[in-house]
């Protein structure tokens, strides 16, 4: 059976904020602090990542060429079956290229799957998000972290 969790009885509010916080303050470390040691993350326009370890360098890099401003849910909702919290939500987010460039503003959706640990801690066990914008509507990280690339190979 599945309970729709309110804010008061979220098992896992304390680990959300500290995911928020983290993409805020650019902290990879505090990211993978929150993951789960078979964490599969699938972003969007890029390869699947596999455990702590790549999900970090994906943080790392990614930060290296973005700086997000701003970052806000106007939906979320949390799951719980058993050992596992299904955590779904809308994001609006305001990303600046590190190296000048046009502010990207998106928004889209985020599916992650908790998983408890032994210890009664929550961490990030599947993680997927996606745009819900149209292709070239100015959303497009991949693209400009590929002109980022290209920008420093010089």
């Amino acid at each position: 059976m599945s309970t729709k969790s309110s804010q008061l009885s979220d098992p896992l509010i304390a680990a959300h904020q500290t995911f928020i916080s983290a993409i805020k303050t650019h902290d990879p470390d505090k990211l993978a602090s929150l993951l789960d040691p078979e964490t599969v993350w699938m972003p969007p326009n890029d390869t699947s990542l596999f455990g702590p370890d790549e999900v970090r360098e994906w943080w790392k890099e990614y930060f290296d060429y973005f700086r997000v401003t701003s970052i806000t849910e106007p939906e979320r909702d949390a799951t719980i079956k058993g050992d596992l919290v299904i955590e779904e939500s809308t994001y609006m987010i305001v990303i600046n290229p590190v190296k000048g460039g046009t502010r990207i503003r998106d928004d889209g959706r985020r599916l992650v799957i908790w998983r408890r640990q032994t210890d009664g801690s929550w961490k990030m066990w599947r993680v997927m998000w996606n745009s819900i914008r149209p292709v070239g509507s100015g959303t497009n990280r991949y693209m400009s972290r590929l002109m980022q690339k290209k920008d420093r190979a010089k």
